[in-house]
């Protein structure tokens, strides 16, 4: 399938050259070269490009290093290499580019081009545009399956999370599921290591209010909240699963603000559809807060979109001007964060759907699983026991 799926998002763009009247596209960024040729590579001092015209063989130009493993592309492009970084004047790479687009006049720049690189951009008219960005953000079936398979092994890793946290263990253990996590994938024939990152983490409390810190790898983990994470880009396609849970009977506080997290969490996910503002979401789980005194107690937006990158858009924040379409993959994740306590958050990989929306990543998420008590483990191995005993 994805010989057909490259030429197809090749020709979308063009198509959209021509609708937004570009002489030529240029094309810098690591993923976005990735999603139209699937080559892998790290460009270090040496950038890769695709220069794109309407109904042309697209042209990739690359280091001289890089020329024979470009060859192996599984679409066909013009291949142009430069000799070396830096080179003598006329065999540096910008020389090359602005050779190639010299005989065009408008010619659009995928915006998140480096400041230095654009600045070696010659032409009569460069225009900043998004159009990969845009067209990133609605995913094929093909891109769907590949997602799928990265949320299915982020349910698994947080099934692996759950069966081996104890109370006292401490913070770097669950850091180690991570290998096992690629071991599995290379047995099965399925790890590219360039597109492929994997964090499996679980952020202890009170160091779970500060979601992007790193708690100290020797602390220990008490009864939480303690936040799990399972944030993967598998072979070029991201998922994520997040949840709180518990390691002894949690507080009446825990309960409470555990409650407003899932609240809020079902108040976005009911408002999730193609054709809503992400905007809106936001402002719904935020209202929700607001409705419980609990505003200060965020620290970031009800989601955000998720493809090649684990954060992309489009983007569930009350600034978004974005409105939600069919297939878009995205996650929701409202939080609350007290300092000195802890933060309270579950994150699931989302599917907008013409009437709602399929969450991708499915492990469970109630307060009575999310609590892992000695009771609770000796009546989940006397059900195993009752099982295997039926079975027999």
């Amino acid at each position: 399938m994805l010989k057909p799926e490259l030429i197809n998002r090749m020709k979308q763009l063009q198509e959209r050259l021509v609708t937004n009247e570009y002489d030529a596209y240029i094309i810098t960024a690591e993923e976005d070269i990735w999603y139209y040729t699937n080559i892998t590579y790290k460009p270090e001092e040496r950038p890769f490009f695709i220069v794109v015209v309407p109904n042309q063989t697209p042209i990739l130009l690359v280091p001289k290093l890089e020329e024979s493993h470009v060859h192996k592309s599984i679409i066909n492009y013009n291949i142009v290499a430069y000799w070396e970084f830096p080179s003598l004047e006329g065999s540096n790479w910008y020389d090359r580019l602005n050779q190639l687009i010299q005989g065009y006049s408008r010619i659009g720049i995928e915006s998140n081009m480096r400041a230095d690189i654009y600045n070696l951009v010659q032409a009569r008219e460069l225009v900043l545009a998004k159009l990969v960005e845009e067209q990133r953000k609605v995913k094929s079936v093909y891109e769907l399956g590949n997602i799928r398979m990265s949320a299915k092994v982020c349910d698994e890793a947080m099934t692996d999370i759950f069966n081996t946290i104890y109370r006292g263990a401490s913070v770097l253990e669950p850091f180690t599921l991570s290998k096992k996590v690629q071991t599995n994938l290379i047995k099965t024939k399925q790890f590219d290591p360039i597109t492929t990152s994997l964090l499996t983490a679980v952020w202890n409390a009170p160091a779970s209010a500060m979601p992007h810190s790193i708690p100290a790898l020797g602390d220990q983990f008490g009864d939480g909240p303690n936040v799990a994470m399972a944030y993967y880009r598998i072979n070029g396609y991201s998922a994520e699963c997040e949840r709180t849970f518990f390691l002894g009977q949690p507080t009446k506080d825990d309960v409470e603000m555990f409650q407003h997290m899932q609240n809020a969490r079902n108040q976005a996910l009911s408002m999730v559809r193609a054709g809503v503002r992400a905007a809106d979401i936001d402002a719904e789980a935020r209202a929700y807060f607001d409705q419980h005194g609990l505003l200060q107690r965020l620290l970031h937006r009800t989601g955000h979109g998720v493809g090649l990158s684990n954060h992309e858009g489009p983007y569930i924040a009350e600034g978004s001007n974005e409105i939600l379409e069919e297939n878009m993959v995205i996650t929701i994740e409202p939080g609350i964060y007290i300092e000195g306590i802890g933060g309270y958050r579950h994150s699931d990989t989302i599917r907008v759907t013409k009437d709602g929306y399929e969450v991708l990543t499915t492990f469970l998420n109630d307060l009575a699983d999310m609590t892992i008590t000695k009771s609770n483990i000796i009546a989940k191995l006397k059900g195993k026991f009752i099982q295997k005993y039926l079975k027999l």
